[in-house]
């Protein structure tokens, strides 16, 4: 059960944050535009014209905006930081570095871990083709002290590892139970039997209503009827 990963401190950046293919891709577009615009120019308001020998510079620049492309399909997102430390989630309590924190005591808890190492970018199409898998955050307060930390999930069994880690200790009841945190389980993890028998147990206990149970699962109504009938909820 025990799982963990490495803290991520961000860092802010000065200016435009671009990637290595980014800067080739729009430095050589702004160079092709400021050598070749004087030439249509004259062109067209002269009626004068340039040898072929000219253009050779502006199809060479263009050669360095496509390469772009082909950097970009296997680069990564630019870091915007460092690591330092690590967090895992152990059976009875939370440790950061070699702070523990029991999970008991921990409030305004918010877990979110859907980012992993590889996985493709929201700008794929245009942008870095890869992230770093460091968009994953715990945030809770102890004693009064907001403590905010993101962490990296290096690989998507990584995010897997989490996943079961924290329907463990939700459906085990060890952080105490509320609503919100059953939303730290991504949607395509809650048909985990471990959650759906956690869901029934809610449902039974009138701690959950029924509808919202079902639909936290994602059951169609041919799936909550058989899930009706399983947990004795009729």
């Amino acid at each position: 059960m025990p799982f963990s990963a490495s803290i991520y401190i961000p860092q802010k950046q000065k200016g435009l944050n671009l990637t290595r293919s980014e800067k080739l891709c729009w430095y050589s577009l702004g160079a092709l535009v400021l050598y070749s615009s004087p030439f249509l120019f004259i062109e067209n308001y002269y009626d004068y014209r340039f040898p072929q020998w000219a253009y050779y510079p502006s199809f060479l620049i263009f050669l360095l905006n496509f390469s772009s492309y082909f950097i970009r399909i296997t680069e990564f997102e630019n870091l915007n930081g460092h690591f330092d430390g690590t967090l895992s989630f152990e059976e009875d309590f939370l440790m950061l570095n070699k702070t523990e924190y029991k999970y008991s005591v921990l409030e305004n808890l918010v877990i979110y871990g859907n980012s992993f190492y590889g996985e493709k970018t929201k700008n794929y199409r245009y942008g870095p083709m890869y992230a770093n898998g460091v968009e994953n955050l715990i945030s809770f307060t102890h004693n009064g002290f907001k403590v905010e930390k993101y962490f990296q999930l290096n690989s998507e069994r990584h995010l897997d590892k989490l996943q079961e880690t924290l329907i463990h200790i939700i459906t085990s009841e060890k952080i105490p139970y509320k609503r919100e945190h059953l939303n730290f389980i991504n949607e395509e993890y809650r048909s985990f039997i471990l959650f759906e028998l956690f869901i029934g147990k809610l449902i039974k206990e009138k701690r959950i209503d029924y509808q919202d149970g079902i639909d936290l699962i994602g059951l169609k109504s041919k799936q909550a009827e058989e899930f009706k009938t399983k947990y004795f909820l009729k």
